[in-house]
């Protein structure tokens, strides 16, 4: 891992420039936090970060452009405020280098600050006390270049999503091979064969696709597939908008208190996923990154549940909890993506399959280790000795049952003799 510097973001800037938009007022006050930093540096240190990327006049894109300018108006604020003599270059630059480079939390490291975005990376960062460290998530050969995702779970989203946030947060339009080519993720049933009833929606079986049978289309904003359907296309934008914004909210939570607002927001969280299966489909982004959401904090509340008062879980719950780990498994998998389906699925498995084990019976934790066994390899070679433990424990459970049964044949033997 790298070491990093963990820059304070916290400034108490009671009037932000109405020349800046809304969505960067954060950035803008952490901007004259950094700039505020920059002089506890060493001359090492400022020349080590300086050597990252940071757009200038001659090279910047017009996307790179809106930062630029938060960047002035930055500067300007801690001009006007700091009367000792500074180096307001290497400050404007200095700014610019952390808005287009930090991790989450505001943090710089100069060597994986370097490493490039893909939305279908290889390698992932994980945090390691106040480092980071990069892993492989899959083979990488010889020769082929290391990419990273700057999208958390947005990763799983459809094109013209995927490059609005990165628009937004690191200033560059992809144009990645995913991004160029068929836009999987953006996958709603075919209207012309599955005509929509009032306010846009399917009927039940087009919902669910129970049986695989309903035939798709690949239809994001951007697509030529929906000219047809206009009212269609109306509704999509607003299931998309609403989706966006309320995992927003959550990432944005989950950042601030280290969970997800789980206990105030879950009606919410059903409205939406009814709402974007019910115009989207079952293969679709916003259906699949809701039902994820949704199964994660299921499967909480049951281990809770089974920990505070001894009880198993209803089988309808754990039988539509499978129900969804399927829907989600098949499209992760449809997604092809470099990631093996573990890195985004791996703690709903893992969550399922102890609910499985804890049922009691062989059948049950069989199931629940061939859920396991999907995940094995990818875990064995890129996860933690800890979360290996568990996995193999889990997946072992069921063969006590044999040993029991086995011995349990011995004595009758035994006994008889």
């Amino acid at each position: 891992s790298t070491s990093g510097k963990q820059q304070k973001l916290e400034a108490s800037i009671k009037v932000v420039p109405e020349s800046i938009d809304d969505d960067l007022h954060g950035t803008f006050r952490s901007m004259i936090a950094v700039g505020k930093s920059w002089v506890e540096n060493s001359e090492k240190q400022k020349s080590e970060i300086l050597d990252l990327y940071f757009p200038t006049a001659e090279s910047s894109s017009k996307i790179e452009e809106r930062i630029r300018n938060v960047a002035k108006e930055a500067l300007q604020y801690l001009q006007k405020s700091t009367k000792s003599a500074t180096d307001w270059e290497s400050v404007e630059k200095a700014m610019l280098v952390w808005a287009c480079n930090s991790f989450q939390g505001g943090r710089i490291y100069l060597k994986i600050s370097r490493v490039n975005h893909s939305c279908d990376p290889n390698s992932v960062i994980q945090a390691e006390g106040e480092d980071q460290k990069m892993l492989a998530a899959t083979d990488i050969a010889v020769g082929d270049e290391i990419t990273i995702s700057y999208l958390g779970s947005m990763l799983y989203t459809e094109t013209e999503v995927r490059r609005e946030k990165l628009r937004k947060t690191k200033f560059f339009q992809c144009e990645c091979v995913r991004c160029v080519g068929e836009d999987i993720a953006a996958r709603i049933p075919c209207p012309s064969d599955h005509p929509r009833q009032s306010q846009q929606s399917l009927n039940e079986d087009a919902q669910y696709d129970d049986d695989q049978s309903v035939q798709y289309i690949c239809a994001s904003s951007e697509s030529s597939a929906l000219e047809k359907f206009e009212k269609l296309k109306k509704s999509m934008a607003v299931v998309t908008s609403r989706v966006v914004g309320f995992l927003e909210e959550q990432e944005s939570a989950k950042d601030k208190n280290g969970e997800d607002n789980d206990s105030n927001d879950e009606e919410i969280l059903e409205e939406h996923l009814g709402l974007a299966r019910t115009v989207m489909g079952d293969k679709h982004w916003t259906t699949n990154l809701l039902l994820l959401l949704l199964l994660d904090r299921r499967l909480s509340q049951m281990s809770s549940t089974m920990l505070t008062t001894q009880q198993i879980p209803e089988m309808e719950d754990v039988a539509e909890a499978i129900d969804s780990l399927q829907r989600l498994y098949r499209y992760v998998e449809s997604l092809k993506l470099k990631l093996h389906p573990g890195h985004i699925l791996g703690d709903v498995i893992i969550g399922t399959a102890r609910t499985l084990v804890s049922l009691g019976d062989m059948k049950s934790q069989k199931y629940g280790a061939e859920w396991l066994e999907k995940i094995t390899d990818y875990v064995d070679k890129f996860e933690s000795q800890g979360r290996q433990k568990v996995v193999s424990t889990l997946s072992v459970a069921w063969k006590k049952h044999d040993r029991d049964s086995s011995d349990d044949g011995k004595n009758s033997k035994k006994q008889k003799s």
